[in-house]
């Protein structure tokens, strides 16, 4: 993901993240960063630490001043990605409740709640609009009990 602010003393800084990878890029006023490790670049002979990722917001600290370059996500932003994964955990988890409407629990339930979690954080994030984030927010856990509960179906119908 590519953010882009402009600072008074420093100019354009581009942070560009690969999501697969963690491969971070860095350009300071058209100038590429020299990385010598995965966190810290040198710039004009000044250390540059970089704070956080894309996800969790990202804050370059250089020569003991700090500039936020994405927003840490707002505390409806981790409610809304953490409601799959508590879902899953809590219901899937409960016989009680699976025999009302079965859901896969354990690993599998563990496993998709997480990956709902992280699909909803990470666009949340592309998205400036705080009613299109709780519909994203919504929609991913929507999407997420859905197909837990087709997997509870095919799992049961197999074993019969």
């Amino acid at each position: 993901m590519k953010e882009s602010v402009i600072h008074p003393e420093y100019g354009a800084i581009v942070y560009d993240e690969n999501i697969f990878s963690g491969k971070v890029n860095l350009i300071i006023n058209g100038v590429y960063a020299r990385p010598f490790s995965k966190k810290e670049f040198l710039f004009e002979e000044k250390k540059v630490v970089i704070k956080g990722s894309f996800l969790t917001g990202v804050t370059l600290l250089i020569g003991g001043e700090s500039i936020e370059i994405s927003p840490k996500p707002k505390w409806y932003e981790i409610l809304l990605a953490i409601l799959p994964f508590a879902f899953l955990l809590v219901w899937g988890n409960s016989t009680e409740l699976c025999a009302i409407f079965p859901v896969v629990g354990g690993a599998i339930g563990g496993g998709l709640g997480g990956l709902g979690m992280s699909v909803s954080l990470f666009l949340m994030k592309k998205t400036k609009s705080p009613l299109y984030k709780v519909l994203i927010g919504m929609g991913i856990f929507a999407a997420t009990v859905l197909i837990a509960f087709i997997l509870a179906i095919i799992i049961l119908s197999s074993l019969v």
